[in-house]
């Protein structure tokens, strides 16, 4: 059964990709823009995500939500994408698009491997970036640089 490719969200480049999916024949859909509760709903529905950015990136919320929700992930190596992707283990990451273009067919023919890739998302998202475990390493953070900062005080007071 072939799916439909669901495009949320909007660029430059929207009106030359529709028209070259729907010349081609392909059954794609644009949403345009969409409020957040309307991507996540789209999200809680998703056999996968693509993420074909090329920007840099720091920390893309999109692959942190579509981990949380365990949402296998095919992704460009840009940014900060291997900060939450870890190829092979809780997604796939390219280089080129032609390696997530294989990546993508790759997901959609491998059920058991989404699965796979969805839940180790999960779960890394649920050890790493839920608000308690960085808030924990924050608090961690912040005392390694207040001890720091008392024992380069400390020496600095002590007579020559």
């Amino acid at each position: 059964m072939d799916r439909p490719l669901v495009v949320v969200g909007d660029g430059p480049d929207r009106d030359e990709l529709e028209r070259a999916l729907r010349a081609g024949g392909h059954d794609v859909r644009f949403t345009g823009w969409l409020a957040r509760e309307a991507v996540l709903g789209w999200l809680r529905h998703a056999e996968l995500l693509v993420f074909p950015s090329h920007g840099p990136e720091s920390l893309s919320r999109v692959l942190l939500e579509a981990s949380a929700l365990g949402v296998p992930i095919a992704a460009m190596d840009t940014g900060g994408t291997r900060d939450i992707v870890v190829h092979e283990e809780t997604g796939l990451v390219s280089d080129d698009g032609q390696q997530l273009g294989a990546d993508v067919a790759r997901l959609r023919a491998d059920g058991a491997l989404r699965q796979r890739l969805g839940e180790a998302a999960r779960r890394r998202i649920e050890r790493l970036f839920d608000a308690g475990a960085v808030v924990a390493r924050l608090e961690a953070l912040y005392d390694d640089l207040c001890r720091a900062r008392t024992a380069t005080r400390a020496s600095e007071e002590r007579p020559a």
